[in-house]
């Protein structure tokens, strides 16, 4: 199953993690976006992930999880995310972009 990833092309952070998570998607199965999402244009420091197969869409760590699952020098992590402990840590409101020196 793969997915799209939506993200803000104007948020630095945002585009370095995308860079990677192509870089590191061997298998093809994220697909980078900068359109508008199906839910509406993505914040900046935010993006949205939209499963292929079932059209289901996340946010927040929850996307973050869903990718992560697709690419395979991320799956740890991901699986990781699924523990109610390191869910909190990594979800918790993230404060956003600020220039260069992103705080997400």
């Amino acid at each position: 199953m793969s997915v799209s990833l939506y993200y803000n092309p104007r948020c630095p952070d945002c585009v370095r993690q995308a860079q990677m998570t192509a870089r590191m998607d061997w298998f093809g199965r994220v697909e980078l976006r900068t359109d508008d999402s199906p839910l509406g244009e993505v914040p900046v420091g935010e993006i949205v992930v939209i499963e292929k197969e079932s059209s289901r869409a996340f946010t927040g760590v929850y996307a973050t999880r869903k990718v992560c699952l697709q690419v395979p020098l991320f799956v740890l992590y991901g699986l990781a995310l699924y523990l109610p402990p390191v869910r909190a840590l990594f979800g918790r409101d993230k404060q956003g972009c600020n220039g260069d020196a992103c705080e997400i």
